[in-house]
This record gives C-alpha cells, sequence and structure tokens, in this order.
C-alpha cells in the first residue's frame, strides 16, 4: 500500500496458510470471491486457528458462533470467514459467508450475488452440497489441509480433527486402496452433482444458467478450489480438472476474474 493510499474499511477475516498465497480455506474463499465480485476494497488479516475465538469476541462477536464444537459440543464454535465494516460511525461484524453475502449485498446492492427472485435457490445449493457431496472429501483431503497450516494453527487443527475421529490424520486416508475408494467416492459424488446442474444445459457452469455468478458459484468455486490448493499433486494425478464433463475445472476458470487478491 503507497503512503497516499487510503486503507480500506472493510477487513475480511482469514486464515493463514504456508501457501503462497496464502488463502486456501474453503470456507473463507467464499467471502474473498464475493467481496472481489462486488469491487470492495478491503483488507485480510490473518487469524489462526487458536485465536479465532478471541480474535471475534474482542469484536464484538459474542454469541456469534456458527455451531458447537464437534470435539466438545458443551462449546460454542466460532469460524471464518468474517467481515468487520468500519464504514460506518460504528464497526459492524458479520460472521458466516451467508449472512456476509447477505449484508454485503443490502449495503452494496450493485452486483448482487443473492438475488432476491429464487433466493431460495442459493440455500438449496449450499445445504444439498455440503449434506451430499462435501462429507464425501473429509477424510481423504483432511490430512493435506494439515500439512499446509502455519505453526502456530497446526496443533490445533490435528488435535481437533484427531479427537473427532478418533484416529490419527495420517489414518484417515492411507496411501493405497483406501485413498483410491475415497477419492472415486468424491468423483462420484461430484458427478451426481454434477448432472443435477447439467440440466441447465449445455457449456453453462452457473447455476442460475446466466451470465453473471452468483453465492451458490461462488460456494462451489470456493470447495473446488480448496481441493486443488492443498492437494496439488492429488488434483493432477487423479484429474480433477476433468471430473464431470470438465466442468469444475471450467467453473474456476469463468471465476478467475475475482480471484485477485488472493494475498
Amino acid at each position: 500500500m503507497s503512503a497516499h493510499a487510503v486503507e480500506p474499511k472493510i477487513t475480511l477475516f482469514d486464515i493463514p496458510s504456508i501457501c503462497k498465497p496464502q488463502a486456501w480455506s474453503g470456507n473463507t474463499w467464499k467471502a474473498r470471491y464475493i467481496l472481489n465480485y462486488k469491487r470492495i476494497p478491503y483488507k485480510t488479516v490473518w487469524i489462526p486457528y487458536p485465536d479465532i475465538e478471541k480474535t471475534l469476541v474482542n469484536l464484538g462477536g459474542e454469541g456469534k458462533a456458527t455451531s458447537k464444537r464437534a470435539d466438545d459440543p458443551t462449546k460454542p464454535l466460532y469460524t471464518l470467514p468474517a467481515i468487520l465494516d468500519e464504514t460506518g460511525t460504528e464497526a459492524v461484524l458479520i460472521v458466516d459467508s451467508v449472512n456476509i453475502a447477505e449484508y454485503l449485498d443490502q449495503k452494496y446492492p450493485e452486483r448482487p450475488v443473492m438475488p432476491n427472485v429464487g433466493k431460495a435457490l442459493e440455500f438449496a445449493v449450499e445445504a444439498l452440497f455440503t449434506s451430499t457431496v462435501w462429507p464425501l472429501a473429509v477424510m481423504p483431503l483432511l490430512p493435506f489441509a494439515d500439512q499446509i497450516q502455519d505453526e502456530r494453527s497446526q496443533p490445533y487443527f490435528r488435535e481437533s480433527r484427531e479427537r473427532v475421529f478418533k484416529k490419527k490424520i495420517e489414518e484417515f486416508s492411507p496411501e493405497g486402496p483406501i485413498r483410491d475408494s475415497q477419492w472415486k467416492a468424491l468423483q462420484e459424488g461430484l458427478d451426481k452433482f454434477a448432472a443435477v446442474l447439467d440440466k441447465n444445459g449445455p457449456n453453462i457452469y452457473f447455476v442460475r444458467g446466466g451470465i453473471n455468478p452468483t453465492f451458490a458459484d461462488f460456494l462451489l468455486a470456493a470447495r473446488i478450489r480448496w481441493i486443488k490448493t492443498i492437494a496439488p499433486e492429488e488434483w493432477r494425478k487423479r484429474g480433477v480438472e476433468q471430473w464431470s464433463n470438465g466442468r469444475w475445472g471450467k467453473l474456476l476458470k469463468s471465476l478467475e476474474p475475482w480471484e485477485s487478491p488472493a494475498e
């Protein structure tokens, strides 16, 4: 940032990594895509996993936990993405990508990502993908996510996941037939999901079938991008870009204009 540049009044809180650029999370990429698409200036503050709850609570996020911790359901789970909007007289903290999308559409209505007409479709796509496809990605991908955590985050990431699944992270997806079967199941899940989207017609890669992406497209791209970022060798080895007749690679290509800044 130059000496004369005005610092953005919106902050995106993201999770650091050892990747270059750092952005990797399938959750926070949803918010990053949306900010980039809507051309809203922002800065990124990187928050390691162990510091997320403290940071959000200190910013007024008490009670804004998105769920309960899987490894200890008695405790709230504070997650990212979150944004802090300091454009007004009082700072506003928004947590969770859906809430962020709706808030930004209300405050910055140009280039909407949650169209009022048929908004339920955005929620339906998220619910369907999260319940049917995403569980298939957990075991084969978490070991790779563990490897790209920074020094502060990795112990928390590893220990919390091992408590949930009650085994070492190296046992989630051992190389060989088990890993191959996991990736095959993930491919089949994505193929089934793609078959629904294919009802829009050939060479149409956005959920609503138009020329402009919406929240659902950013959701899907963020998840696919997560795979590509944390497991690039597996991505190439298994030809993920060509799965589902190339739909997922073409979706990422379609959204390239809104990948930057990825920092």
